[in-house]
This record gives structure tokens, sequence and C-alpha cells, in this order.
């Protein structure tokens, strides 16, 4: 079985539970001295089998990293292990899952390759919030509801709002700009700093 390492909680003498996104689960194995081995880290891949002995929850065995190029690069490993502890929450509670988030990520993780990690992570997002059907796509501040104007802040969730309405935001994006890249799901057209700006409310939570 194939899975992402999307979460690990430590326990006493260095056991572990690990988190896994596989194509139709979302899993919680045990991993004895999980600390010890180095491949057991938050946004790692890799192919693993299930030991089920019918005490506590099931082990974690076998295990063999299937690594992606960009793994040495610390900034795109950083910002993919960012985005899996966000969509580890967002799946907390949950065990059956559609193969749309082990797609969603494999895919990913092939873009890093040579993409703008940044890049990647907010057109991912695109592509969730469009399969949750939570894509806002409204012209209406979702805290007033009144008609947005031309420069808008862009908030959790990728809800947009007027600046006013956001205590303490300091940072606005082009409306138009927004919508068309949350329509289209590409972010080529974006400047750097209007990534960098969804990339920061993205990392609010998903």
């Amino acid at each position: 079985m194939q899975g992402f390492i999307s979460g690990i909680t430590k326990l006493k003498n260095e056991d572990i539970i690990v988190q896994i996104i596989t194509q139709n689960k979302f899993l919680s194995l045990y991993r004895f001295y999980g600390l010890r081995h180095s491949i057991i880290s938050i946004g790692r891949k890799i192919d693993f089998d299930i030991e089920y002995n019918g005490q506590f929850i099931p082990k974690l065995r076998n295990i063999m990293q299937l690594g992606f190029i960009w793994e040495s690069d610390y900034t795109r490993l950083y910002y993919w292990q960012q985005f899996l502890k966000l969509l580890n929450a967002h799946l907390r509670d949950t065990e059956e899952i559609s193969d749309f988030y082990f797609n969603l990520l494999n895919n990913g993780a092939l873009f890093l390759n040579k993409q703008n990690p940044a890049r990647v992570l907010i057109e991912m997002y695109v592509k969730l919030l469009h399969f949750e059907g939570r894509l806002n796509v409204d012209s209406n501040c979702f805290i007033c509801g009144e008609e947005l104007s031309s420069k808008i802040a862009v908030v959790r969730g990728f809800l947009c709002a007027h600046h006013s309405c956001i205590p303490n935001n300091i940072q606005v994006i082009d409306k138009d700009v927004f919508l068309e890249f949350i329509g289209i799901g590409k972010s080529t057209f974006l400047r750097d700093n209007e990534v960098e700006y969804l990339l920061k409310s993205l990392l609010l939570g998903i």
C-alpha cells in the first residue's frame, strides 16, 4: 500500500502514531521506535504494510521510501510539509476518503520537481476547494454581504472581503486577478507578491 505521511504523534519510549493519506483511507498506524527511522517524517511518500493484531491500533510495517528529487531542497520540503500538516488537520476524524486527496498529493509532488512550491500549493488548494464545493466565486464580501471593490482581502478558505472588513489586514489583491485565478486554477499570470499573499492565506488553514 502507498500513501503520504501527513502527521506524527509522539508516544512514550520514542514510539509514534503515524497518520497516512492513501488512495481511499486516512490511516492512523502504530510504529515502534519510529523516531529512530529517518524515513518517518511528514510529507514522505511511502510503500508499507499494515499488521492487524486486534490490539490498540494496527501497526505500520515494512516501510519503503518513495522519494522525490526535490526533498533535498529545504524550501520546497518546508512548504510541502506545511500543506500536509494542514491537510492532516482537515481530514481528522475521517477514515474513508476519496482518492482525490491522494491523487492531489501525488500530482503536486511531481509538479514540485520543477515548479515554484508556492504556486504549486495554491493551485492544489484551489483544486481542493473546488472538489469539496467550497470554492467561493461570489463578488460580494463574505462578511458584510456588500459588493466587493476592485481591491480585496483574501482570508482563510480563499474567502473574499472588503479590506475594511478585516481587522488588522494590511494586504490586498486585485479582485479580477483573484477571480480569474480561482476560475482557471493556474497561477502563471500572478505576480510573485500575489502568490506569496495567497500562500499566506492558505497557511491559515484548509
